[in-house]
């Protein structure tokens, strides 16, 4: 068996539907060159999905994460434009960046490809990168995940 052998499904899949988690974590690690191709699969499977990034270190970078996270959701769909549906985008963000609080977070730059997806009410948020180790030519991995169920506005499509 290779890898080859294996579908997207398979690393996606709990109990018989999609993990809208695992999703949006897989649409923040998938290769660039894919993005569009894999959000359009999405959304032929009934989802609302986006793929941003967000770049810099220490505050500016979450200011950075969550507006970016915010203007895409919007803009592409994945949520309304309500106050409900920024709260529970905001919260999701919140959880997804709990390991970026560590201090090495502070001073290295980070780099960080963002998938949020939606499959109303649901929410997921995920983020993975990398944050440049000062002195080291070594850059460190991260990755964060918020799910927010039966939160987003009835209003959504």
């Amino acid at each position: 068996m290779s890898l080859a052998d294996f579908t997207i499904e398979d690393f996606t899949e709990i109990d018989g539907g999609q993990s809208i988690g695992k999703v949006a974590v897989l649409l923040s690690m998938v290769n660039d060159e894919h993005d569009k191709n894999i959000i359009e699969a999405y959304k032929n499977e009934g989802y609302e999905a986006v793929i941003t990034r967000a770049g810099g270190k220490g505050s500016k970078l979450k200011d950075k994460v969550l507006r970016n996270c915010l203007g895409a959701a919007i803009k592409g769909g994945v949520i309304t434009e309500s106050v409900q549906d920024q709260r529970i985008l905001t919260r999701c963000v919140e959880r997804a960046m709990i390991d970026f609080e560590k201090p090495l977070s502070g001073i290295s730059g980070a780099g960080i490809k963002i998938g949020i997806v939606s499959k109303a009410p649901h929410l997921a948020v995920a983020l993975y990168g990398k944050l440049g180790i000062p002195g080291l030519d070594v850059d460190h991995e991260i990755s964060g995940m918020g799910i927010h169920y039966y939160g987003l506005s009835t209003k959504h499509k």
